[in-house]
């Protein structure tokens, strides 16, 4: 795993500026390209392929793609969700899309960037690959007109596409089975959603959210003051700080002690916010995240959290994509596994020395 230490040397900046830019100091004044050159390093330097095992048939298939692409100097679009700055305020995003750059490299492509709203040209390439959560229109217009689509992150595809997505009802799952079993039962939900998605016709549209209310109410648990879900939001620091600062003025002394965030980079806005209130993180409120962004480590404290494997989404996107160019199949829709990550941000909840009660 590399340090602070790691990120800042290869970054050309000080420790202290690498510090806080990943736990996303707003105090700090530091321009974008300094932002995106620590993130895209501490990415780099976390890049740890999940494939321990099956290395010579991983390597035998890499030879076999790189043959059936000889001679054929291929290229792949990429278009991406998120702007350049929206892409930092969640850097889940960013990791995907630099792993699928450099597969695609390694595969023979050549990579060319697309903006949503200029799809120009877009028929001259082999194939293309969107990252992000786009609206359906958006979608159909693509695959309208790209000889080859691969979409990675958008929910549940309803047409004739390739779709890479990582298992976020297992991952929520896991997430709330580690709180109850350090003994939670008044677990809050904060999240956002945005309107403009798949699925028009449902109030709440991602599996985390829609996975949190249906265990919460399984187990009797569930009491709506404690959800909390933006619609038409993005989930990024600013909102995240922002959502919890309203929650913790409707809680009043009624606190819960354990918050799901919607994914990582809203944990570290409820983070920011409570510690801002003296409110410490775990001994008052556990906080658990979703996704295990490269940063997520580095945070004060560090975020428990799920790990959606980003490196591995952008590369089989790329071979998805790859496969479907060479032998046209069936539309795909892959879901990648999940993992639980324990670190500093989640412990058992007190105990009220008086009443032995759970607080």
């Amino acid at each position: 795993m590399a340090t602070i230490t790691d990120i800042a040397k290869e970054a050309g900046v000080s420790i202290s500026t690498v510090s806080r830019v990943l736990n996303y100091d707003a105090t700090l004044s530091a321009t974008e390209e300094t932002k995106r050159k620590i993130f895209e390093v501490a990415e780099k330097l976390n890049y740890t392929k999940y494939k321990k095992k099956n290395q010579a048939k991983a390597a035998a298939q890499r030879n076999v793609l790189h043959e059936e692409l000889e001679g054929s100097a291929g290229s792949i679009g990429f278009i991406t969700w998120r702007s350049n700055d929206e892409e930092l305020e969640d850097i889940y995003y960013l990791s995907i899309r630099m792993s699928a750059e450099k597969k695609a490299v390694e595969l023979g492509y050549n990579v060319v960037n697309f903006s949503p709203t200029d799809l120009s040209n877009i028929q001259n390439v082999d194939g293309v690959l969107a990252i992000g959560k786009f609206t359906k229109e958006k979608i159909d217009e693509l695959n309208e007109l790209a000889a080859n689509l691969c979409v990675i992150g958008t929910n549940f595809p309803l047409s004739e596409y390739d779709c890479i997505n990582t298992d976020f009802t297992q991952a929520t799952e896991i997430a709330i089975n580690h709180l109850l079993e350090l003994g939670h039962k008044k677990i809050a939900f904060i999240g956002a959603e945005e309107s403009q998605n798949l699925h028009g016709y449902c109030q709440y549209k991602t599996p985390t959210t829609l996975t949190y209310l249906s265990m919460m109410k399984h187990y009797g648990l569930f009491d709506a003051s404690y959800f909390i879900v933006q619609e038409n939001s993005q989930l990024n620091v600013k909102n995240s700080e922002e959502l919890t600062k309203q929650a913790l003025q409707s809680w009043g002394t009624d606190l819960p002690t354990a918050i799901l965030a919607a994914n990582d980079a809203f944990a570290i806005g409820i983070i920011h916010t409570l510690t801002a209130q003296n409110i410490s993180v775990p001994d008052d409120i556990s906080v658990m995240g979703i996704n295990d962004i490269s940063i997520s480590r580095y945070i004060t404290p560090p975020l428990s959290t799920v790990k959606a494997y980003t490196e591995e989404m952008g590369e089989v996107g790329i071979s998805t994509l790859h496969e479907r160019i060479l032998t046209p199949t069936i539309a795909k829709r892959i879901f990648l596994g999940t993992e639980l990550v324990v670190r500093g941000s989640t412990a058992a909840p007190k105990i009220n020395e008086k009443s032995q009660e759970i607080k």
